[in-house]
């Protein structure tokens, strides 16, 4: 299979390539079409190439082909089968031109993970935690407070989407991490020289406390690293101040929510996928408060709090890379 699947994939033949792997399904006996155990990576594999050569609205339509070959084909067969894989996969790419979609997507990759887990666990509370830990749990509740209209154009929303469910989510789930180096680089090169040791010692903070797997520890870190940033950037332009925040005291005594507020206003931020990025630590950073968190439909867990500090690190480096 793995040699006809290349050739296809070479000759840019990717019906007939979502055909080989559809044949393989029915037939049961490479792939097992009842867990998403063996075929998912060479659906992924066809994705990659679809996305790469024909773009979004393409590899929809291949996820959505696949989707109801197994309605239509394989659960008549086989009976029920994960299909948790291809919702999510569908809820992603949704994620970069509608919000609402992308919900009802990952949503119904939740429903198809919590009927797995029942399956392998002994009790509800098992189910349930064990739910917890699946992506599509995670990207909903990053996205459970972000909006279509927090992004200034569909390419900001996509290029948002792309280092939030792209590079940040990969390494959340894979253990990566960001290299310190580009982060001590990009707050270098951000701060004024007499805030970076300092910042740099609470980016420390937040690296042992994600080592240490404190979830709750490590989104407040994130955003007290981003507090440290933005009030010594506005602490040191006082002259451009023009908002809330007029004098020196008020500054140094702003909380992140008024900070992001000034630097909105200021135009601080050079796109607006950074500043909903911000904005995502800054909720996520109030989940601190046992009230907010008693709140929110989706739990904090480690690998959401994981793939929120690394899309912040990301986000710094990008934000260094802007012209000044």
């Amino acid at each position: 299979m793995q040699t006809r699947l290349e050739t296809l994939i070479g000759k840019r033949d990717f019906d007939r390539a979502r055909g080989l792997l559809e044949c393989q399904l029915s037939a049961g006996e490479i792939l097992d079409p009842r867990t998403d155990q063996e075929w998912t990576p060479v659906a992924d594999l066809i994705a990659a190439h679809i996305s790469a050569e024909e773009g979004l609205d393409a590899t929809v339509e291949y996820w959505e082909a696949l989707l109801r070959f197994f309605v239509e084909v394989i659960e008549p067969e086989w009976g029920h089968s994960h299909k948790g894989h291809i919702y999510f996969r569908l809820g992603l790419l949704e994620a970069r031109r509608d919000l609402i979609a992308a919900r009802q997507r990952l949503e119904e990759a939740r429903a198809e993970d919590n009927i797995l887990r029942r399956s392998q666990a002994s009790s509800e509370e098992e189910a349930a935690r064990l739910a917890m830990q699946s992506s599509s749990y995670v990207a909903l509740a990053l996205l459970e407070r972000i909006d279509d209209e927090d992004f200034s154009s569909a390419h900001e929303r996509s290029q948002f989407m792309d280092n939030l469910f792209g590079t940040s989510f990969d390494a959340a789930i894979s253990g990566g991490i960001v290299n310190p180096q580009l982060v001590n680089t990009a707050l270098k090169k951000l701060l004024p020289a007499s805030a970076y040791e300092p910042t740099v010692t609470l980016h420390d903070e937040l690296t042992a406390a994600s080592a240490a797997g404190l979830s709750f520890s490590t989104v407040s870190l994130t955003g007290t690293v981003l507090e440290s940033v933005l009030v010594n950037i506005l602490h040191s332009n006082m002259d451009i101040q023009r908002l809330s925040l007029s004098n020196d005291k008020e500054t140094l005594k702003a909380e992140l929510g008024p900070l992001l507020k000034e630097s909105r206003f200021l135009e601080l931020f050079p796109s607006s996928s950074i500043e909903a990025g911000f904005r995502l630590v800054h909720i996520f950073r109030n989940r601190l408060h046992p009230g907010n968190e008693l709140q929110q439909k989706h739990k904090l867990t480690m690998r959401v709090a994981m793939t929120v500090k690394i899309l912040f690190e990301l986000l710094l480096i990008d934000w260094a890379k802007q012209p000044t």
